[in-house]
């Protein structure tokens, strides 16, 4: 195998290729090498972890020979990022002595490789579902949700990304147990199954996805599901990852039916004065006590020192007396994924949360969403 490149036509996509290798604790695991494979002019990069396989093709107009090796993911990364983007770089399979050679003008690198032959293939079974979006619009709807993943792993079906698909509707619920995004949007495509169907992306799955989907483009990407697994390519790439199968609980009875009070809040002033009182919050909990009422928002912590931070806001909807506790991190993480200038904090009967907004409820790219946070005691 013997190819030439320019380095920046292959760096973006080796990065990401080579973030899905490497993650056995076993070094010696074939998972740790990237395949690279040419053929017909095509340079193909491929990377799994067992539950993630992720390629990638990219056009070669100057190969010598074919052929089909593994290299270390992060060696290659590594002595790769370090050589001028804009130079040729060549690649050369020394057979005889197991190498990889790596030349960019008078710099060397030989790196050992490993034959393909062990390297796992994802074996994908009969396709059973499919659900069509815009590239931005799943974009959209992964940085929206994804922070609400949880990341421990006491709960599989709090570790992944919730969707459901009742013919042209399509609904997406992450929670990690103490909040929770809920998102909505119609499908350009309706589903043609004859019955509502559920899946969870791993978080894994999902973060991987908004990577490799552009998020300006109005092309389609296609979720394609099987039994176990999904499937998806795009941009050059091709994705198949194992799903998280288990049930999923009803979360539809965490979301309020009736909405008592309705509060108009300026995101940013809002985000600035939270990150200000939480300064001196509990680190338990990291909570800080909101109190709406006489036009005015105050919030206030104190932690077990009996320090004590306030501050107050101005809010011509702040009529009703209202007070909740809230992990000061969890709002402001919420509140960074709104993009409105103003977001709505809904209250409602008993006070055991809030349901957060953005002012507009459906956004440019057609999909509404809102964020349920738990009250904390501080």
């Amino acid at each position: 195998m013997k190819f030439s490149v320019l380095l920046s036509t292959i760096s973006k996509q080796l990065s990401e290729i080579a973030s899905i290798a490497g993650s056995s604790t076993n070094k010696d695991d074939i998972t740790q090498n990237i395949l690279i494979k040419v053929a017909d002019s095509i340079l193909v990069l491929k990377a799994t972890n067992y539950n993630i396989e992720l390629q990638t093709e990219i056009p070669l107009t100057d190969v010598e020979s074919e052929g089909e090796i593994t290299v270390n993911a992060n060696k290659l990364k590594e002595t790769l990022s370090n050589l001028d983007q804009n130079n040729l770089v060549n690649f050369n399979y020394d057979e005889q002595n197991n190498l990889l050679v790596l030349s960019n003008g008078s710099t060397n690198f030989e790196i050992r490789t490993r034959s393909s032959i062990d390297f796992p293939s994802f074996e994908m079974e009969e396709i059973e579902h499919t659900i069509v979006l815009k590239q931005k619009q799943l974009k959209s709807i992964i940085d929206s949700c994804l922070l609400c993943v949880s990341n421990e792993d006491f709960r599989d079906y709090l570790r992944g990304v919730r969707f459901e698909v009742n013919g042209s509707k399509l609904e997406i619920f992450t929670s990690d147990g103490h909040r929770m995004a809920i998102l909505e949007t119609q499908l350009d495509n309706p589903s043609t199954d004859a019955e509502p169907f559920g899946v969870i992306l791993t978080k894994r799955c999902a973060s991987q996805l908004a990577k490799i989907v552009n998020e300006e483009a109005d092309s389609d990407v296609i979720l394609s599901f099987t039994k176990n697994a999904v499937q998806t390519s795009c941009n050059n790439y091709k994705m198949n990852s194992k799903l998280i199968n288990c049930g999923y609980p009803n979360v539809r009875t965490v979301i309020p039916k009736t909405i008592d009070s309705i509060i108009s809040i300026p995101k940013d002033t809002f985000t600035n004065l939270i990150k200000q009182v939480s300064v001196l919050s509990s680190k338990r909990v990291n909570g800080v006590t909101f109190t709406f009422g006489g036009g005015q928002v105050t919030l206030r912590s104190e932690n077990s020192e009996h320090e004590v931070a306030t501050a107050s806001l101005a809010l011509p909807d702040a009529q009703s007396n209202i007070e909740i506790s809230l992990n000061a991190q969890y709002v402001r993480e919420v509140l960074g994924v709104i993009k409105t200038d103003n977001v709505l904090f809904c209250f409602s009967q008993p006070m055991i949360h809030v349901l957060i907004k953005p002012e507009t409820e459906v956004n440019d790219l057609g999909v509404k969403a809102s964020y349920i946070i738990s009250k904390v005691v501080v």
